[in-house]
């Protein structure tokens, strides 16, 4: 139990100084609330810092930074509570330089004494430009403390830091109050002509008389569907002729095959017939001529040859 004690000890022990290290990481902190306003108004951001010495008897103699902006939103006027080359900084007065360039605004402030505490570091003053919200960031920021009794001196640095932001809003469009006429104003008064200001082309109707009809175009609509009528008449009349013709060509070319093959059966029947007549005429018998004798048919003698000719389907 005791060392578990003393173990418990040891480690407080060691962590105490890296405690002790963290506070004093940061012995100065800056910081700001966030502002609003309309476009083309300037307004006002409180910067406060909070000095923490490292040591006791230690003082804050020496503080600069760089606070950096959009450009595009908001234009530096100015830091309120410096005076020429001076400035009070937590009730001790300080030698300060401010340089300025588009977006940027460079800060440097010194001091014999040095100061301590909390409070209200500055009032920087910007114009709004744009309806967007910007923040303001510290840069390169570094400050010294000095021992009032020694004299002795030690840097710091304090990297960099985020302040709040500065938001633009845009301004609402307004409409000019409407202004009464005063009541014995009464308008000029018109200056009758007998002539005409300008060109009449256009004849009007005496009044009284109601104006003509004016004619349709009733003859050429109907003229219209006449012809179209007619068109349809005429590519009625010609697909009807097409179709005649075609038909008939079909029953001339049915009408030349049927005789065709009606020929051909002709030649097959009758060509065998004449070649008989041809035959009978040739070995028929002349008035004056005497019958020859028959001859016995020799053996060796073969039939007469038959041609017939048959026609092609």
């Amino acid at each position: 139990m005791k060392r578990r004690i003393v173990s418990l000890l040891f480690a407080a022990l060691l962590l105490l100084p890296v405690s002790v290290t963290m506070a004093a990481a940061a012995p100065v902190t800056i910081t700001s609330e966030d502002v609003r306003g309309n476009v083309g108004d300037t307004v006002t951001v409180t910067v406060n810092i909070e000095v923490e010495p490292p040591k006791l008897g230690q003082t804050m103699d020496s503080l600069q930074f760089v606070m950096e902006y959009d450009s595009a939103a908001l234009e530096y006027v100015g830091i309120q509570e410096l005076n020429q080359d001076r400035m009070n900084i937590l009730g001790v007065q300080y030698t300060c330089s401010v340089t300025t360039k588009a977006g940027a605004m460079a800060f440097t402030a010194a001091s014999s004494d040095g100061c301590s505490g909390s409070g209200v570091l500055m009032h920087v003053r910007f114009k709004i430009l744009s309806a967007v919200s910007t923040m303001l960031v510290l840069k390169k920021v570094s400050y010294s403390f000095v021992t009032s009794s020694t004299g002795s001196q030690r840097g710091y640095t304090g990297g960099t830091m985020n302040l709040g932001r500065i938001t633009g809003q845009s301004v609402p469009t307004t409409i000019p109050p409407f202004t009464n006429s005063p009541a014995n104003s009464q308008p000029p008064a018109a200056v009758s002509t007998d002539e005409p200001r300008f060109p009449v082309t256009e004849v009007t109707a005496a009044p009284g008389t109601s104006p003509a009809p004016e004619n349709n175009n009733g003859d050429s609509d109907i003229l219209a569907y006449i012809v179209f009528g007619l068109f349809i008449v005429v590519a009625l009349l010609i697909c009807v002729v097409l179709t005649l013709m075609i038909v008939r060509r079909g029953k001339n070319k049915a009408r030349i095959k049927y005789f065709e093959d009606d020929e051909d059966e002709e030649d097959i029947l009758t060509v065998p017939e004449a070649e008989e007549s041809y035959d009978e005429g040739r070995y028929a018998k002349k008035p004056d001529e005497e019958e020859p004798l028959e001859e016995e048919p020799s053996e060796q003698e073969e039939p007469p040859i038959e041609i017939v000719r048959r026609g092609k389907k």
